[in-house]
């Protein structure tokens, strides 16, 4: 997901975090609802009335989608996984997951929860829409239709058997108890899911060149999110399957070429960087590790100033961020990188350097496993 979020409000400890990408669809939303939707549907209330209408109408999607990832959220939990936090974007919600589901059971639970709280908003929308409908629907009674029907469409297309979306899990769920096997039932899933994201795609452009409209190239986006969210869970169940069992130890460069922090920039350039090609060194004093340098501190070094700027003044100092235990998993070295951005970790034993580890060398195995791995 890219773009930058916003954290509005903390529920039951989850951050619910809003995407700016959300903020441009609520604003779409609004305009579509104002000046279109509810003015065809419901004549003879004026324009404002109209437009306070499309701005609760969003103001109600925002809560469906929230409650509805937080219903994943809370099963999750009760389950004892992880869950970091709640983020809406361009196209619904994410509840956002530390840790997979440890069993089919939980899986199933988690995934269900959200379509089936959808269906109880929606019957407490259209009940509630009844009262304000006598010979014609109010202004508040239409927008409480709306949203009825909306969590009505919110769950039945999230039951869609095409994994990342809620159905792809529960026949996720369904696959791995009938098997045994998370990651063939995981491959099976996200392989539904892309096909029926080509499937939108193709209706979606089939749709706008017979004259159905520009409207239709929405498909075409939803289509490109779930086949893109549906491979990069393939790619992510076929990562941490390459990794299981494997230890930092096990992956890492051992005795990595070092820089003494009294080096010059310029010494570095052209006893280090240029010698050996590499683009990160770890920095030690004696067997002391002190921190690392790369290519991306000395570029900030103007030109003139190399001669006179040390390696230990523009190093970034170890930390927990930047190291990681050689007994650590491999899978944990690339959650770090991917919490930390850091493509390169230094790897210490009792304190000690003893290697460097890159996002390259899991990637290495990651493509090896999967070139091995059965058609």
């Amino acid at each position: 997901m890219n773009g930058k979020s916003l954290t509005l409000i903390k529920v039951f400890g989850l951050d619910i975090k809003v995407n700016i990408t959300w903020v441009f669809i609520a604003l779409l939303l609004s305009w579509a609802l104002a000046q279109g939707y509810f003015p065809a549907v419901y004549e003879g209330f004026t324009t404002a009335t109209y437009w306070w209408m499309g701005v609760v109408g969003v103001i109600g999607l925002f809560v469906s989608i929230v409650l509805h990832e937080l219903a994943h959220s809370l099963v999750a939990r009760s389950f004892g996984m992880e869950m970091k936090g709640i983020t809406l974007w361009l196209l619904g919600g994410v509840a956002e997951m530390a840790d997979e589901p440890p069993h089919p059971k939980a899986e199933f639970f988690m995934a269900i929860a959200g379509p089936i709280l959808s269906v109880v908003l929606a019957i407490l929308f259209l009940g509630a829409s009844a009262l304000f409908a006598g010979n014609g629907y109010t202004p508040f009674g239409a927008v409480l239709r709306y949203l009825g029907m909306l969590n009505l469409i919110l769950a039945a297309f999230n039951m869609i058997p095409a994994f990342p979306l809620d159905g792809g899990r529960v026949a996720r769920a369904a696959l791995w108890a009938w098997k045994g096997d998370y990651y063939w039932a995981t491959d099976v899933a996200s392989r539904m899911g892309s096909i029926f994201g080509i499937t939108l795609m193709v209706f979606g452009v089939v749709g706008a060149l017979t004259g159905a409209g520009l409207t239709m190239l929405w498909w075409v986006i939803l289509g490109m999110f779930v086949r893109f969210a549906a491979d990069s869970s393939r790619f992510q169940m076929q990562t941490r399957h390459a990794l299981s069992g494997r230890s930092v130890h096990d992956l890492m460069t051992t005795k990595p070429v070092t820089v003494r922090r009294d080096v010059t920039v310029s010494e570095l350039i052209e006893d280090w960087i240029y010698k050996y090609t590499f683009e990160f060194f770890p920095v030690v004093e004696g067997n002391e590790l002190l921190g690392s340098v790369s290519l991306r501190e000395v570029r900030q070094v103007p030109s003139d100033q190399r001669p006179r700027v040390t390696v230990g003044e523009i190093m970034v100092p170890a930390s927990d961020e930047n190291t990681i235990d050689a007994g650590a998993s491999a899978s944990d070295a690339l959650g770090k990188m991917q919490g930390t951005s850091n493509s390169l970790l230094l790897v210490t034993s009792n304190g000690a350097l003893v290697g460097v580890i890159g996002s390259k060398d899991l990637m290495k195995i990651v493509a090896i496993t999967s070139q091995l791995a059965p058609a």
